[in-house]
C-alpha cells in the first residue's frame, strides 16, 4: 500500500479517489472546519457510523497550512504521493486574476510539502486559467519551481466529463514524477473516453428532490448566464461553489434569449440541489456533508470529480508499479506534456459555436441599429439549441465563466468576450454596413434562425438565415440573408462517402446517376474496407490505403464527373446541353442555391474574413431609397467543366476546373474508425472570379 499526504484537501474528492484505488492516505489538511468534517466523516468511520480503528485512520489536521510544521508530519513515513489542489480562486477565469493575489502564493507551501517529502510522484488539480495566467509567467513559474526540485512535469488539460463523470469540467492535472524514476520522460496522461456518462444516469438513482437541499436565492441577473441547464441526455454544467451559480435542473424551463446580453426565465425553475450536484460530482450517493447548506455545495463544487481522481490514482499506480515506463513517457519532447490538452471534443463543435457567436452577434447588431424587440425573432427550434450547447460547451473550453466562490471576483456577461464573441461581432459590424436594409427597420420584422444540419445535402451550405418580412404574420418576405460560418478553415463543403456511393444522384437531386462501372469500381472498394475493418481497428494501421482506397476513389470520381460535366467535340446538342447542365447543378451543390455571407474565423491572424458570394442578385440589395454604392455585383455562375484531373503527385486530391473557377477535392477518413461512410471530401475554392472581393476584419477593431 502507497503511503499519501494531502494538502487543501476539502471535503477529499481527490483523497477518496486515491483511497478507492488502494492507496493510503496518512495525512490531510485544510483551512475550513466543515470541509474537515466531513473529510471525517467518510474517510475515519464504517457505514455503522463507527470509528476507525487508529491506525486505519486519516490524520486531519484542520487550520491554517501555514503554520504547520511539514517536518512532523506522518513523521518516519516514506511517502511516495504527495496530493493537494492548490486554492484556485486568485486563478479563476472568473475574476481578474492578479498575479500578486495572496491566495496564488499558497502553492509555494505545496512546493515546500515536495522538498521536504521527497515523494516519487506528486498530483496538483486547478483550473485552466492557471495555464494564462499573468500572459504564462505564473504557470512557467509553477513549473520550473517544481523542476528545479528534480521532478518531470507535464500539465495536461482535461475534461472530466470524457472520465466518467456527467460534467463539462475543464482542469489542468500537474503531474511530477521524481526524475530517478521517470529519466526525464514526460508522463503521457490518457485522452479518455468520447462516450459519456448522462446526467440521466447519474441522477436517476437519487430519491425525490427535497427543496430544502435546493438553494432558493433569487435569480439575480447578474448570475443569468449561470443558470443555464442542460438536458437529461447531456452532462452538467461545470459544478461551481458558489449555491446561487450552480445551473438548473433539467426539468426546469430554462431560459430564452430577449435581448443583447439578455436571458429571461420561462416556466418553474429551480437550481440543481446539493445532493444532485454531489452525484454530479461523482461523490458517493449516501455521501454525508456537513455545514449549512451554502458550506455543502461550496464543499461539492471545490472538489475534484470522484471518477476523475480514481482515473488519476490509477495512472500514478501504473507509475509507481510499473518496471518499464518508457510506453508511457515522452522522451522525444517532454515539455510537449506540459502544453497537452487531452479534452475530446466533436470536431463540428467548434464550428457550431461560432454559428451561435455570429447568430447573437447579428440579433445585437440589430438591436442597436433601431430594431425593436418586437420586431426581432430568434427561432429557438432544435437547430438554434443545437448550436447554443455547442457554444456553451466552447465556453467551458476557453475557461469562461470559472467558478470563484468570493462575489466579488465573477466574471460579468456582459465583460467577458471569447474569440468566438469576438469574431462574429466585427463581422456583424460589417454586415451592417452593407446591408441597406438593415438601417432601415421601421414597419420591417425579422427572425434569425439555425439552419438544419441536413440542409448542406440538399445544397444549401447556409448555417444561419435571417429572414425579413413586411408584416407581423411574418408571410410576405422582403429580403432572405443567408450566413456561412467557418472556423479558422475555408472549406467549401464536406461530402460524404455513404452506403450507396451515386454521389451523381444525392448531388444533383436524382437528375443524374453515375454509370455501372463507377458503381462497380466503387463495390470493389468499399469490399477491401470492409477486409480492413476485420483486420484493423484504425485507418492509421493500414499502412497501403493510400493505394488500394484512397486512390482508386479519387480515381474514379474523376473519370466519372469527366463522363457526367465535360464537353467534347462528339456531342451532340443534347449531350452538351446535359453537361452543362450537370455542372450548374455540381457546382450549386458545392457552392449552395442561395446567395450568402461566408464568415471565416481565422484565429492566427486574428481577423474574421468575409467573402460575399452573391451568384444571385440577393446580396446588398437597395432599399428604401438607401443604396450601398460599393455593392458586390453578382458573380457569374459557370456554364461548364473545363477540366477534372488527379492532384500532380497526390493520391488524395482531385481537382475540378470550371470557367473561372477551380475547385479541390481532398479525400480523408472522417474519423479513425473503419467504415465504409467514414470517409469524406474536404472541398476548397483554389481560384473564383475577381468580383468575390473578400475583406479582413481585424479583432483589433474591438
Amino acid at each position: 500500500m502507497f503511503n499519501v499526504i494531502s494538502m487543501f484537501s476539502g471535503a477529499g474528492g481527490l483523497d477518496m479517489g486515491f483511497h478507492n484505488k488502494g492507496f493510503r492516505i496518512l495525512w490531510a489538511n485544510d483551512f475550513n472546519q466543515d470541509a474537515c468534517n466531513t473529510y471525517d466523516k467518510w474517510a475515519n468511520y464504517n457505514e455503522l457510523g463507527e470509528r476507525k480503528p487508529e491506525e486505519e485512520c486519516t490524520k486531519i489536521e484542520c487550520g491554517d497550512i501555514s503554520k504547520i510544521d511539514f517536518s512532523k508530519i506522518a513523521y518516519g513515513k516514506d511517502i511516495d504521493v504527495v496530493l493537494g489542489g492548490f486554492p484556485c480562486q486568485g486563478f479563476s477565469l472568473a475574476g481578474p486574476r492578479q498575479i500578486d493575489d495572496s491566495r496564488n502564493v499558497l502553492y509555494r507551501h505545496f512546493v515546500e510539502m515536495v522538498r521536504i517529502k521527497n515523494p516519487k510522484v506528486f498530483i496538483a488539480e486547478n483550473v485552466i486559467g492557471i495555464k494564462s495566467l499573468g500572459d504564462g509567467a505564473v504557470f512557467e513559474k509553477i513549473i520550473d519551481d517544481f523542476s528545479e526540485l528534480g521532478y518531470t512535469m507535464s500539465a495536461p488539460t482535461v475534461n472530466a466529463s470524457n472520465y466518467g463523470v456527467p460534467q463539462d469540467r475543464m482542469r489542468v492535472i500537474f503531474i511530477g514524477i521524481r526524475n530517478d524514476i521517470c529519466k526525464g520522460g514526460a508522463y503521457i496522461f490518457p485522452a479518455g473516453n468520447p462516450k459519456v456518462t448522462t446526467l440521466k444516469e447519474a441522477l436517476s438513482i437519487l430519491p425525490p428532490v427535497d427543496m430544502k437541499d435546493v438553494c432558493q436565492a433569487p435569480f439575480s441577473s447578474r448570475f443569468m448566464s449561470r443558470n443555464r441547464k442542460r438536458e437529461y441526455n447531456d452532462v452538467s454544467f461545470t459544478i461551481p461553489a458558489m449555491a446561487k451559480q450552480v445551473a438548473l435542473s433539467p426539468d426546469s424551463g430554462g431560459m430564452v434569449h430577449v435581448g443583447v446580453d439578455k436571458f429571461e426565465f420561462v416556466g418553474v425553475n429551480r437550481r440543481l440541489s446539493y445532493k444532485e450536484a454531489a452525484a454530479i460530482q461523482t461523490f458517493p450517493m449516501n455521501m454525508e456533508f456537513c455545514g449549512d447548506l451554502e458550506s455543502k455545495y461550496k464543499q461539492i463544487g471545490n472538489a475534484v470529480p470522484v471518477k476523475l481522481a480514481e482515473v488519476i490514482a490509477g495512472e500514478v499506480y501504473k507509475i509507481l508499479t510499473t518496471k518499464d515506463l518508457t510506453p508511457f513517457l515522452n522522451f522525444e519532447s517532454p515539455k510537449d506534456e506540459i502544453k497537452a490538452d487531452r479534452r475530446i471534443t466533436r470536431k463540428d463543435i467548434n464550428g457550431k459555436a461560432f454559428e451561435y457567436s455570429s447568430l447573437i452577434a447579428i440579433y445585437n447588431e440589430l438591436s442597436n441599429s433601431g430594431w425593436k424587440s418586437e420586431q426581432l425573432e430568434i427561432l429557438e427550434d432544435k437547430n438554434y439549441k443545437n448550436i447554443e450547447q455547442a457554444y456553451q460547451v466552447v465556453e467551458n473550453n476557453e475557461g469562461a465563466f470559472e467558478e470563484d466562490d468570493d462575489e466579488k471576483n465573477v466574471w460579468d456577461f456582459e465583460q467577458k468576450k471569447n474569440s468566438y464573441d469576438i469574431a462574429a461581432k466585427v463581422a456583424a459590424t460589417y454586415l451592417k454596413m452593407k446591408e441597406p436594409i438593415i438601417k432601415l427597420p421601421e414597419g420591417l420584422y425579422a427572425v434569425l434562425s439555425a439552419m438544419p444540419d441536413n440542409a448542406g445535402v440538399k445544397g444549401d451550405v447556409r448555417d444561419i438565415c435571417f429572414t425579413v418580412y413586411t408584416d407581423k404574420t411574418k408571410k410576405s418576405v422582403v429580403r432572405e440573408l443567408g450566413i456561412s460560418c467557418k472556423n479558422n478553415h475555408e472549406a467549401v463543403k464536406h461530402p460524404r462517402i455513404t452506403e450507396n456511393p451515386d454521389f451523381a444522384k444525392e448531388w444533383t437531386n436524382g437528375k443524374f446517376t453515375c454509370s455501372n462501372e463507377f458503381m462497380n469500381k466503387m463495390a470493389e472498394v468499399q469490399k477491401i474496407i470492409e477486409n480492413y475493418q476485420a483486420k484493423y481497428k484504425t485507418w492509421s494501421e493500414i499502412t497501403q490505403k493510400m493505394d488500394t482506397v484512397y486512390y482508386p476513389i479519387v480515381e474514379a470520381f474523376v473519370k466519372e464527373i469527366r463522363r457526367l460535366g465535360m464537353i467534347t467535340d462528339e456531342m451532340d446538342d443534347n449531350q452538351r446541353k446535359s453537361a452543362s447542365e450537370f455542372s450548374k447543378l455540381f457546382f450549386e451543390y458545392m457552392f449552395g442555391n442561395h446567395d450568402f455571407y461566408k464568415f471565416i474565423k481565422d484565429d492566427k491572424a486574428k481577423a474574421t474574413i468575409v467573402y460575399p458570394y452573391n451568384m444571385h442578385g440577393s446580396l446588398m440589395k437597395p432599399y428604401g431609397g438607401l443604396k450601398n454604392e460599393q455593392a458586390v455585383s453578382c458573380v457569374t455562375m459557370p456554364e461548364e467543366i473545363v477540366e477534372v484531373r488527379i492532384k500532380p503527385r497526390s493520391k488524395t486530391t482531385l481537382e475540378v476546373y470550371f470557367d473561372q473557377w477551380i475547385i479541390s477535392m481532398r479525400l480523408h477518413n472522417a474519423d479513425s474508425s473503419i467504415r465504409k461512410t467514414a470517409l469524406k471530401f474536404d472541398v476548397q475554392i483554389k481560384a473564383q472570379p475577381k468580383k468575390v472581393m473578400n475583406s479582413v476584419l481585424s479583432w483589433e477593431m474591438m
